[in-house]
């Protein structure tokens, strides 16, 4: 996504914004100062600071000032304070926030353990063979998809390109998945030691991707209507920001902390070649965990994980719909791990099964996001409650979107039942014996 622009003021408008400084009430003075620094050249940390708000809010005001202009400092003398107040109190920033210096993102403390090994590189391939055993091709796996994490590092510190914290999640995503599927091969401890790690930056990641998703298509759907209704939307919006950038302060304080990096160090040296504690108990055991021998067995068992929801379907709940998606999703990374020794059929598969786990998380996202607004209409109507009579906010534009989200909803439960119909095929089966088939 692109920068927004600097924003440029004559010198009247300078003049105006700092007697609004000496004269406004404080949320007005908040808004001036930061439109300054703005001016000034300054990035949106230093003007959040400077003006006294989160980075948030002030990408917010940021965007307000260039639609709206000097409209945004309009208010009656000795209500702002008591009515606009109240509502920017859904989406206010807390005190501790408000002062936080920048942090260092180098991805490192002076006290951190350093790694002896290097760490990755991104690779062209997994490059897993027929003749790999299931631990040489789980920590190939694994090293391909944490040279990936490591990659976007830096572009998730700077925050600047949400898709760079999504490719992140995603090389963690199937780092965990990984798991199920080669971990019988390493001894269970340290296994779960590693797992927990990857669950730790999952988890922080996956937080902010969530409400980033989430945001930015209520923000589409803002772009969808007319004033006034656009902005009605506002303080949903807001409260959203917010929560997005309290997600990602915390985001940032664990891509930051020694855990983390002793997670990247550990995992780093279990990953380089005769690390892992494979079980060679007999030579029986070393010949049956070639690649090409357990990978039908692996394959076949995510795809009758994925069958058993069929007698579940002509009544499934959202919840269990979601659980779908995530056996999807498995089959889906198990055919992935594999590709290089199952050729293009398995492509044909892997295709089909991400526009299944597409489709389903489409309807995950709408079934949070109708709960996030469920819950901010409950904070409104506690707060509009507090406020006098003729300082309350109509939240009808906020109602309309929850009723959009939940026609959404409604639309991709429906709808299911022809996708898994076209899953269920006897193509689809096909495609997978015939990859299989070249083992």
């Amino acid at each position: 996504m692109a920068p927004m622009a600097n924003i440029s003021l004559s010198e009247e408008q300078k003049q105006n914004l700092q007697d609004l400084i000496q004269s406004a009430p404080e949320l007005i003075v908040h808004r001036a100062r930061l439109i300054l620094a703005y001016a000034e050249g300054r990035p949106t940390l230093q003007a959040a600071l400077q003006a006294g708000i989160s980075r948030g809010r002030a990408r917010y005001w940021k965007r307000q000032f260039a639609s709206r202009g000097m409209d945004i400092f309009s208010y009656d003398r000795g209500t702002v304070s008591e009515g606009q107040e109240a509502n920017d109190r859904l989406y206010e920033v807390s005190e501790d926030l408000v002062g936080r210096p920048a942090t260092d993102q180098t991805g490192g403390t002076e006290s951190s353990p350093k790694a002896e090994v290097p760490y990755p590189s991104p690779l062209p391939a997994i490059g897993v063979l027929a003749d790999d055993s299931l631990a040489e091709a789980g920590r190939k796996v694994w090293l391909y998809h944490f040279a990936i994490m490591l990659s976007h590092e830096p572009g998730t510190l700077r925050g600047e390109d949400n898709e760079e914290l999504h490719d992140m999640r995603v090389a963690t995503r199937r780092m965990r998945s990984a798991f199920d599927v080669f971990g019988q091969a390493f001894d269970p401890k340290t296994m779960k030691h590693h797992l927990k790690g990857l669950r730790g930056i999952g988890r922080a990641l996956g937080q902010v991707r969530d409400m980033d998703v989430i945001l930015e298509k209520a923000r589409l759907y803002q772009d969808g209507l007319k004033e006034p209704e656009r902005r009605g939307m506002d303080p949903l919006l807001g409260a959203w920001m917010h929560l997005v950038e309290k997600k990602r302060y915390k985001l940032v304080d664990y891509m930051q902390s020694e855990e983390y990096e002793r997670f990247k160090h550990c995992f780093n040296e279990f990953l380089q070649p005769a690390q892992g504690e494979m079980d060679h108990s007999s030579l029986e055991n070393e010949i049956t965990n070639r690649v090409r021998d357990v990978v039908p067995v692996l394959v076949y068992s995510r795809y009758a994980a994925v069958r058993a929801y069929e007698t579940l379907l002509p009544n499934a709940t959202v919840s269990q719909l979601h659980a779908l998606r995530i056996e999807f999703k498995k089959f889906r990374y198990t055919l992935e791990y594999f590709r290089d020794v199952l050729g293009e059929t398995a492509s044909k598969a892997i295709n089909e099964l991400k526009q299944y786990q597409d489709h389903l998380g489409e309807l995950h996202d709408a079934d949070v996001a109708c709960q996030l607004v469920r819950d901010f209409l409950k904070r409104w109507e506690e707060d509009q409650s507090l406020q006098p009579i003729n300082m309350r906010v109509n939240p009808e534009t906020v109602v309309s979107y929850l009723s959009f989200m939940y026609a959404e909803r409604h639309r991709l439960t429906v709808s299911f039942p022809h996708l898994w119909q076209r899953f269920n095929r006897p193509e689809f089966r096909h495609h997978v014996a015939q990859a299989i088939s070249l083992l």
